[in-house]
């Protein structure tokens, strides 16, 4: 009779155990990847943005397909629309949306140069465009740890160019997002009017 009080005590223990094990498994298998939670997305389709959260609103411009975009904030599940805040500011449908995809060529940041080195990893959050203007196209936003290669020109400079009290450096968008974009871009390393002495971008070791 002892035995068997003691088998029904422990089966009770194992059951309990069982029933609080569960919901902790499914909250693992249910939490979202670290690209949930970046405000980075890129279009699958070419897709409208929207003035408003519909479909009937006035379209202020179409992204074409692989266009990364910024989200103003993140959508939860079911919403239908949410608002981006680049490349310019409006509401585009979450369904023609995909999380950015992370960077494979990942490096370790590095105070010491490497002649020759086209590796580079973004300090702090800039954007890319067509031309070194911010009055040019936006192309994507770069976000802090990205690592991107610029392109070098005659004795192993870094191409750039100075405008707008900034100094742009020519990024290689092929090479430093393929299959996603191509060609060429600049982002702004250095403000020479507010930040004159910091750069946004560090050497890969």
């Amino acid at each position: 009779m002892k035995f068997q009080k003691l088998l029904y005590i422990f089966t009770l223990v194992n059951i309990a155990t069982l029933a609080l094990s569960v919901p902790v498994f499914a909250q693992i298998a249910q939490t979202p990847f670290n690209s949930a939670q970046s405000n980075c997305r890129a279009t699958k389709v070419n897709t409208p943005i929207f003035k408003e959260p519909s479909t009937s609103s006035h379209t202020i411009r179409i992204l074409s397909a692989k266009t990364r975009i910024t989200l103003a904030y993140i959508p939860v599940s079911g919403d239908r629309f949410v608002r981006i805040k680049a490349p310019t500011s409006g509401f585009i449908q979450t369904a023609v949306l995909k999380f950015c995809q992370p960077n494979k060529n990942a490096q370790n940041v590095s105070s010491k140069p490497t002649i020759g080195s086209v590796c580079r990893q973004i300090v702090r959050q800039e954007t890319i465009r067509r031309q070194p203007s911010t009055k040019e196209p936006f192309i994507t936003t770069l976000y802090p740890k990205t690592t991107v290669f610029v392109n070098l020109v005659t004795g192993n400079i870094v191409k750039s160019y100075k405008s707008e009290n900034y100094i742009w450096v020519e990024i290689d968008l092929s090479r430093s997002f393929p299959g996603e974009l191509s060609g060429n871009g600049w982002m702004v390393n250095t403000d020479l009017v507010n930040t004159p002495g910091l750069s946004s971008l560090a050497y890969c070791s």
